[in-house]
């Protein structure tokens, strides 16, 4: 497929557990693989794809009405240099960066949660030496 071939749809293929994706786009019954990534990227950037995976699809559609001058626009082009302007390092470093926050705080949440059970244990006669390994291993 051409760079200015005009594009029918293109979709988001999220992975089981949506985290990642693959873009795929699609003409006259021909579809091409373009990227595969991160989803969090293409959703920053696309409302309607974010409004879609908030309804736990495992595909994002993106498709355009043909009467409002999608000839000019619409084509495996746009969505090649769209693919290189997600992919710059620096948006690549804010979504791992985001990523890694999130993981750091779950974790943190988990050990707080555990730390929770093991006060409940302390006052029964523990020592309470669990509780200061779970707030040391956030740190």
């Amino acid at each position: 497929m051409r760079s200015d071939t005009l594009i029918d749809y293109a979709v988001l293929q999220l992975s089981p557990k949506r985290s990642r994706c693959e873009l795929i786009v699609s003409s006259d019954g021909v579809t091409e693989k373009l990227a595969s990534g991160l989803v969090k990227p293409y959703l920053d950037h696309l409302k309607a794809a974010e409004e879609q995976a908030a309804l736990s699809v495992q595909s994002i559609r993106l498709e355009i009405d043909r009467h409002r001058n999608a000839e000019r626009w619409f084509t495996k082009g746009t969505f090649e240099r769209f693919v290189q302007y997600v992919g710059m390092p620096e948006i690549l470093e804010m979504v791992n960066t985001f990523d890694t926050e999130m993981s750091q705080l779950e974790a943190a949440r988990k050990l707080y949660s555990q730390g929770t059970g093991d006060q409940r244990m302390d006052s029964q006669g523990g020592d309470g030496t669990r509780v200061i390994a779970a707030a040391d291993a956030t740190t």
